[in-house]
């Protein structure tokens, strides 16, 4: 919960703590400074009594004990021992506290000429001002806590005020616009520091921004005459009637995959922006068709292995989905599934929702799932490869609304899980 709280909120609490600490030594260093000058004043009086009381008696014998509302003096002789209290008769000489009659009293005790002579000071009214000037220190300290705490909000207001203004600015800024500067509205030397590695990192970004837009055009660009090329010497080639049936499925073949990346261009144009727009190009697809496809293309690829593809159709799948995007997702994740199983078979299930590619590898054994999907990360296994296909799917995924899963078959080997979540691709951020 701490974690939470804003910069304002722990200034004001650490201004309070602070305040309340001082006020609280500077209370209790005046309460004990109170205490023991009153201690001394008492034992002073006492003393002074003492002398006065021992001086008059020596004078006159008979001269009577004082008696008023604070001080009781007492002469304790072999004669008068029934007029002094027992609590008294026990004082040796010296200072002493002790209570009598439910009043407190500061004694005073000195042993003259075989007499005893006994000064009583009652501190009972003493007591309850000390009582009452604790109380008021205590008020002190909390008002004065309350005005620090209510003072340092205050300040610390003052104080992040500029940080939160630069903040607001900062959040209301697009990468893609050109970066005002912001040093320069700030006068405070602190925050503009912080304002200038902002203007710093915010031109860097908007400077990446533009050479990936410029490449992405540039690609797009430079890659469709190529394809237009291959796309045009296809179709004239097909058209030449005396070609056999064989060069004609591998003319097909070529202008098939020529189609292909020509749309994969267009799927990882759209990939590479700030926002997917898949979902602007994307229509109505036949998963059935492009599974077909895909397998057909990676048997040939992979013709060296003695692995058998399946294709099991539960129930036929018809979603609005990017035909290029789906045909690389589930290129990557049946290569992926090739590469890591040695001979066997590799079963593609489809579902309403729910693509499903099961083989019979090596499985991923105690891998964390979520890092493989992150970018080189490599299996165990020798042909891991160079860990970007996973990496690719995972985002592809993210574009076009779907979720990828990845778990160990119980007999044995992966099985790799799509299921399409919404009807609409995701607009998160990908790039």
């Amino acid at each position: 919960m701490v974690a939470n709280w804003s910069l304002r909120h722990r200034l004001s609490i650490t201004l309070a703590i602070f305040g309340g600490m001082v006020s609280l030594a500077l209370a209790s260093i005046i309460y004990i400074a109170s205490a023991d000058l009153e201690a001394r004043l008492i034992d002073d009086t006492l003393t002074a009594e003492l002398d006065d009381f021992v001086a008059r008696r020596q004078r006159n014998p008979h001269s009577l004990p004082e008696r008023t509302a604070t001080i009781r003096a007492y002469v304790i002789t072999s004669n008068n021992h029934e007029t002094v209290p027992e609590a008294v008769k026990k004082l040796s000489p010296g200072r002493h506290t002790l209570q009598l009659d439910e009043h407190s009293y500061r004694a005073a005790v000195r042993q003259v000429d075989g007499q005893r002579f006994v000064v009583l000071y009652d501190t009972s009214s003493l007591q309850q001002r000390e009582s009452g000037f604790l109380w008021l220190l205590s008020v002190s300290v909390f008002l004065v806590t309350l005005i620090s705490a209510l003072t340092g909000r205050w300040l610390a207001t003052r104080m992040i005020a500029p940080v939160n203004e630069l903040a607001r600015r900062v959040a209301g800024l697009k990468p893609e616009d050109e970066p005002a500067p912001l040093a320069a509205e700030f006068p405070w030397l602190e925050v503009r520091r912080l304002a200038e590695d902002f203007d710093i990192y915010l031109q860097r970004l908007h400077d990446f921004i533009e050479r990936e837009r410029l490449f992405t055009g540039d690609v797009s660009h430079e890659l469709r005459t190529p394809l237009a090329v291959i796309n045009g010497a296809t179709e004239l080639l097909l058209s030449d009637s005396e070609l056999n049936p064989r060069t004609q499925k591998r003319l097909m073949r070529i202008a098939r995959a020529s189609k292909t990346m020509e749309e994969i261009t267009t799927a990882l144009l759209a990939l590479a922006r700030e926002k997917g727009d898949a979902g602007t190009q994307s229509s109505e697809c036949d998963i059935e068709s492009v599974a077909r496809d895909v397998i057909e293309q990676h048997q040939t690829l992979f013709q060296h292995k003695p692995i058998e593809i399946v294709l099991d159709i539960i129930e036929p799948s018809t979603q609005r989905v990017d035909h290029a995007i789906f045909s690389m997702i589930l290129g990557n994740l049946l290569r992926n599934a090739l590469n890591f199983t040695e001979q066997g078979k590799i079963t593609v299930y489809i579902n309403q929702n729910t693509i499903q590619v099961e083989d019979d590898g090596a499985g991923i054994g105690t891998l964390d799932t979520e890092h493989l999907f992150q970018p080189y990360m490599h299996g165990h296994h020798k042909n891991s490869g160079t860990g970007l296909g996973l990496s690719l799917v995972w985002r592809l995924c993210e574009l076009s609304g779907w979720q990828i899963t990845l778990s160990n078959r119980p007999e044995g080997g992966t099985l790799a899980q799509l299921q399409y979540l919404s009807k609409e691709p995701s607009q998160n951020k990908t790039s």
